[in-house]
């Protein structure tokens, strides 16, 4: 997923930067998620190994940055071994990884905060009025890039969720349900060994792209997706066709839109062909087995099923949030990747948040 992707286009602005403005030896973007408050790394370009990747902390925990937001004003810091005192691990790391002065710039769009952008340099005072004057303009770019690199994945995702939306009152899965298998994807993703995972990038189109999932359910009849008993063997082939249906129609939608050429859209087909995949090769529509299948459908897979238990159907109880962790380790190496299992283990302290903030009833 590496060609001609976001990161790629701001790793040669960076490289325009360092020839024609000098010195500054990282680019760093956190982007800013109005749902949850958190700000999450996204894209880096370094002239060394990025000290922040995979990290995330809430907007209201980062007081300058809050107030820069708040000001819609850019910061300079000259000498950055004057918060060598701060409690904040971000900051720790950059002046861990040799940085000593910074230029940053909160990014909008459709005056929406969408995040922020960071210059740091290894020269003290290196951003004076002739430099950050240049900067702006590549801040300008770079702002109009992540925008642009949003809005056709934010139409996209919109047009889906109308389709939901006409068919929501014959589906038991509500906005909650969505909201919730992407925060837990989102969750693993980030927290799987570096060798393994996505890019920074690529975690943050797949948190955007996890609720569509099941899109393709919306084109299953009625008296099989509301049905409250067992699906007879035919009604189990027909209700399984969803994952090819929704993979027909966003492959449609992606041709409209003109995103089948973007190094995303193979993420996004993976989520919605392989999320019902098993590690054992018993799933459909494939029987994939293993790494054969696409670590995105690996993931949702663990997220969708995990939610699904610890939420009411019409035909069920929900299961506590113990119960379907239990779930998840019994079948962990049969349906499930163990890995991603590990992992939402680790991480089931931020599960449990996720669960209470998001949490609704669903529709019986």
């Amino acid at each position: 997923m590496q060609n001609d992707t976001l990161g790629t286009k701001i790793a040669d602005i960076h490289a325009q930067i360092q020839a024609h403005v000098g010195s500054v030896g990282r680019i760093g973007i956190a982007l800013y998620n109005a749902d949850s408050g958190q700000l999450s790394t996204f894209i880096h370009s370094s002239d060394e190994q990025t000290p922040l990747e995979r990290y995330q902390v809430p907007l209201a925990e980062v007081t300058s940055l809050r107030q820069l937001h708040e000001s819609g004003r850019s910061r300079i810091i000259d000498d950055l071994a004057t918060l060598a005192g701060s409690p904040s691990e971000h900051t720790q790391r950059i002046l861990a990884a040799g940085y000593r002065s910074s230029y940053t710039c909160p990014l909008y769009a459709r005056g929406e905060l969408l995040g922020f952008l960071f210059f740091d340099s290894r020269e003290p005072g290196h951003f004076r009025d002739d430099v950050t004057l240049e900067l702006d303009d590549y801040a300008q770019l770079i702002g109009t890039l992540v925008s642009h690199a949003f809005s056709a994945t934010r139409a996209l995702r919109s047009a889906m969720a109308l389709a939901r939306e006409l068919g929501r009152h014959r589906d038991a899965e509500t906005a909650g349900h969505l909201t919730r298998v992407a925060h837990y994807t989102r969750s693993i993703a980030r927290a799987l060994p570096e060798g393994m995972g996505h890019s920074d990038e690529d975690i943050e189109f797949l948190f955007q792209f996890a609720g569509l999932h099941d899109i393709g359910k919306i084109a299953v009849p009625d008296h099989i997706l509301l049905k409250p008993g067992k699906l007879d063997p035919e009604e189990y082939e027909i209700a399984k066709s969803h994952v090819q249906k929704g993979s027909e129609m966003i492959e449609a939608m992606m041709r409209e839109f003109g995103l089948a050429n973007e190094h995303y859209a193979q993420l996004l087909l993976d989520v919605i062909a392989c999320h019902h995949e098993r590690w054992d090769g018993g799933g459909y529509p494939r029987g994939l087995a293993g790494a054969a299948i696409p670590l995105a459908g690996r993931i949702v897979a663990v997220a969708d099923v995990f939610d699904a238990l610890t939420n009411p159907r019409p035909y069920k109880r929900a299961w506590t949030l113990d119960e379907g962790l239990a779930y998840l380790r019994e079948n962990s190496g049969s349906q499930f990747d163990p890995q991603c299992v590990a992992v939402a283990e680790r991480c089931f302290d931020d599960w449990r948040a996720i669960h209470a903030r998001f949490h609704q009833p669903e529709a019986a």
